[in-house]
Formats: structure tokens, C-alpha cells, sequence
């Protein structure tokens, strides 16, 4: 116990004094002089830091999101339907209706609207060509009763010749 006194009235003169015996005392604790501080002290007040930004809600962009998807699919459902009563995929089998004067749609062969069978199709043929041998250029089809030209006008198309349902 005498010791101890005796250290601490050695370590409190060399504090004062502004001299130490190192960093350390007979006890093991380390002291430092604040003017040989090996961290800086902040220069003014201490820095407030802001509140992180709020997210933003993005529900009207997944709105309008949602509804560009949904058109682009409505407009795929329609366009493939379309499609799929073009002429341009009529098959040998397929039932046709009329669709106006100067057009023809595939119709199933159940509906009541059929008016017509393709028994055959005729590729690589000119509007001309259908025009001067209409009569004939279903010949290799004797149940052909009408035909049907699709194209391009001045290029080739096609011929569906058609059989009247019975």
C-alpha cells in the first residue's frame, strides 16, 4: 500500500511537471497528455447529418407499367387472330366465308356462315394470270367451283380454289 502512494505521488509531480516516466504507469495504464493527441479534433461544431432521402413510391409507374403490357397482349391476341383467319393461311380442307365483296376469312367448318371448301391452292400466279384463265386455273380441281386471288398488285400471290359446301 505504501507503494502504491508513494507511485502515485512520483506520477502525480511527472503530470504535472508535464513529463511522464512513458506512456505507461507502474500500473498498467496508459496516459497521454492531450496535447500530443494522435487524433484531430473537429474544427467547429460537430457536423449534423441528414436523414436519408424517403423512397418515393413508384405505384403510378407500375400502373402505367401494367397497362402497356396489358395492350401490347391484347393487341398480340388480336393480331395472332386475326392472322389465323387470313386467307394467307388457308390450308386444302379449310372452310372460308365470304367477308365482304372482295375478301374471304377462314371460318370453322362447323359454323353456319361457311360458305366454301379450299380444295386447292395455286401458288406463284399474277393478278393477270388469274384474270385471263380464271376459268381454268382450277382445272387440276373439278370440284372447284370459284377461285380466290390474293397478292400484291403487279407481283405474284396466290389462287385458293373453292368448292361450295353442301
Amino acid at each position: 500500500m505504501a507503494q502504491k502512494l508513494v507511485a502515485q505521488k512520483l506520477l502525480g509531480r511527472a503530470m504535472t511537471r508535464g513529463q511522464g516516466a512513458g506512456p505507461y504507469d507502474q500500473g498498467g495504464q496508459y496516459f497521454q497528455h492531450p496535447q500530443h493527441s494522435q487524433h484531430p479534433q473537429p474544427a467547429g461544431p460537430p457536423q449534423q447529418w441528414a436523414p436519408p432521402p424517403r423512397k418515393r413510391r413508384k405505384t403510378g409507374q407500375t400502373i402505367v407499367l401494367s397497362l402497356l403490357a396489358a395492350g401490347i397482349s391484347a393487341m398480340a391476341v388480336a393480331g395472332w387472330m386475326a392472322s389465323k383467319s387470313s386467307p394467307d393461311m388457308a390450308a386444302v380442307g379449310d372452310c372460308v366465308a365470304r367477308d365482304g365483296d372482295s375478301n374471304i376469312r377462314i371460318v370453322d367448318c362447323t359454323d353456319p356462315k361457311r360458305q366454301y371448301e379450299v380444295v386447292g391452292k395455286v401458288p406463284d400466279k399474277t393478278q393477270v394470270q388469274f384474270s385471263i384463265s380464271s376459268r381454268t386455273i382450277c382445272k387440276a380441281y373439278p370440284q372447284a367451283k370459284t377461285a380466290f386471288w390474293k397478292g400484291e398488285s403487279g407481283g405474284d400471290g396466290y389462287v385458293l380454289c373453292l368448292a361450295p359446301v353442301k
